[in-house]
C-alpha cells in the first residue's frame, strides 16, 4: 500500500495518482468505518451531511463497528444542530448521547473542515474569473466588441437574428476558421518564439 504522506508529498509536487472512486456514499462510510481509525472518523461527519441509506451501511457492518457509527450520527446531529445544518434525515437513527468533550473535538475538525472547503470554493471562484478576464482580454485584442457579443450569445446558446446570423457568417466565421488554421498558429509560435530573441 502506498503511504498516505507519499502520496501528499507527490501531489505537492504536482503528480497526482489516480485512484477509482466511490460509487455511493454509503460505500465510503462502510470503507471508513472499516478501517477502524479515529482520525478518519472524523470524515464521517463531512460525509453524513449527504443523504444516505441507513439499511445498506447496516448490512455491511458488524455490531461494533454499527455502534461506532451510532455514536458517530449522534455526534454529527449535535453539530448540525448547533451549526443550523439540515439534519433531519439523521433524525430517529441514532439514540446515543456522546460526551461533550467528544462532541467538541469532532465540531472542531467539522468546522476547519467547512473552512478549508469555502477557501477552496473562494480561489476557484477566483481563478474562473481571472481565466473569464483573460479569455475577455485575448478577445478583445482581436474582435470588436459586436462581434464578441454575438459569440457570447452563440456560446450562451441563446438565438441569434437574421442581421446577427449574417454578419456572423459574413465578418465573425472567417477569423474564427483563420485563428484555428493549425498553419497559421504554427508560423504564428514561430514568429513570437524568433521575437523574443
Amino acid at each position: 500500500m502506498i503511504s498516505a504522506r507519499l502520496i501528499k508529498d507527490l501531489e505537492r509536487r504536482g503528480f497526482a495518482l489516480d485512484f477509482p472512486s466511490y460509487g455511493s456514499v454509503e460505500e465510503e462510510i462502510i470503507e471508513i468505518l472499516k478501517e477502524k481509525n479515529s482520525r478518519l472518523y472524523l470524515a464521517l461527519p463531512i460525509l453524513l451531511m449527504e443523504k444516505f441509506d441507513y439499511s445498506i451501511v447496516k448490512k455491511k457492518l458488524g455490531k461494533g463497528s454499527l455502534k461506532e457509527f451510532d455514536r458517530i450520527i449522534s455526534i454529527a446531529n449535535k453539530i448540525f444542530e448547533s451549526e443550523g445544518i439540515d439534519n433531519l434525515h439523521l433524525k430517529g437513527i441514532a439514540k446515543i448521547t456522546p460526551g461533550k468533550k467528544e462532541i467538541s473535538y469532532y465540531a472542531d475538525s467539522f468546522k476547519e473542515h467547512l473552512k478549508r472547503k469555502s477557501e477552496e470554493d473562494t480561489l476557484k471562484g477566483q481563478v474562473a474569473i481571472r481565466s473569464k478576464l483573460s479569455t475577455n482580454k485575448a478577445l478583445a485584442e482581436l474582435f470588436a466588441p459586436a462581434k464578441i457579443r454575438i459569440m457570447g450569445q452563440i456560446f450562451r446558446h441563446e438565438p441569434l437574428t437574421n442581421t446577427e446570423l449574417k454578419y456572423y457568417y459574413r465578418s465573425i466565421r472567417p477569423l474564427i476558421h483563420a485563428i484555428l488554421h493549425e498553419d497559421a498558429r504554427a508560423y504564428l509560435k514561430i514568429v513570437e518564439s524568433l521575437r523574443k530573441n
